[in-house]
């Protein structure tokens, strides 16, 4: 395994996951402004290396991300407001178009724009640590970082409404009965339960993942007929994939295949 500093941003390379940890421990890594630059720059070139098959999410000292740094709040102009919420928007928006899988892993305080981080990702695991928050209101402000939008479609509107505007914490537990976490693991040997789980995803099929990926991520917003065109465009381009033909034929032949994500 191999670890190199990136900033706010270390990063730990193991075969085919790449594991992006924020590193503002002392503030459970709220998002300042460098740590939302360095967090974009590290995304971006996790997902141009061609080694990398998953990226994970999770954060250092104990704690995923306590959203906004409240320290730095306050004190905004429009002007400043605005360009948080652009680079934040584009966050979330990079996390849901990149090429590999990615996994949030959850320890602590997932809260308001750390929440939102974790739900752009395509799987939330959590440790038993874990605790969501729409933290939003109990600051006097409205949610953002596209939490209510993705938070909603996980557990429908009235449930949502209810986080949003009593700012409720969700226990890791709940959080696996609502389906917003995927997997709980004890706290003890997350690191190893989240590293398997990765591994898992990263010797998948990369570009039949990455279609599912799309097509889920768009069903809300789609009629079915919408929905049947984009499935048929995915199917017929995944058809054509040597992972797709190679893993036919093994299954033909009786014989193992390892996807080669190609």
């Amino acid at each position: 395994m191999s670890e190199t500093p990136a900033s706010l941003i270390s990063v730990r390379q193991q075969g085919g996951v790449r594991t992006l940890v924020l590193q503002r421990p002392e503030a459970r890594n709220a998002l300042s402004p460098d740590l939302r630059a360095d967090l974009r720059v590290a995304l971006l070139e996790a997902d141009g290396d061609d080694e990398t098959r998953c990226i994970v999410l999770t954060g250092a000292g104990g704690n995923f991300c306590a959203g906004g740094d409240v320290k730095r709040m306050g004190t905004n102009t429009p002007a400043r407001g605005s360009a948080r919420l652009a680079l934040g928007r584009e966050l979330v928006e990079l996390i849901r178009g990149v090429k590999k899988p990615t996994v949030a892993a959850v320890e602590g305080h997932a809260v308001g724009a750390g929440f939102g981080l974790a739900l752009a990702t395509d799987l939330i695991v959590a440790s038993e640590t874990a605790r969501f928050q729409l933290g939003f209101i109990k600051r006097g402000l409205a949610p953002d970082s596209a939490v209510p939008y993705l938070l909603s479609q996980q557990i429908g509107n009235r449930r949502t409404m209810y986080y949003a505007m009593t700012g409720d914490v969700i226990s890791a537990p709940v959080a696996a009965e609502l389906g917003i976490a995927a997997q709980v693991y004890p706290a003890e040997g997350f690191e190893k339960s989240v590293a398997s789980f990765a591994e898992s995803l990263a010797n998948g099929p990369t570009a039949a993942l990455f279609a599912t990926r799309k097509i889920v991520q768009a069903s809300h917003d789609l009629t079915m007929a919408q929905a049947w065109e984009m499935e048929s465009f995915a199917a017929s381009v995944t058809s054509t994939t040597s992972d797709h033909k190679n893993s036919v034929a093994a299954f033909k032949a009786k014989t193992p295949y390892t996807f080669q994500g190609e």
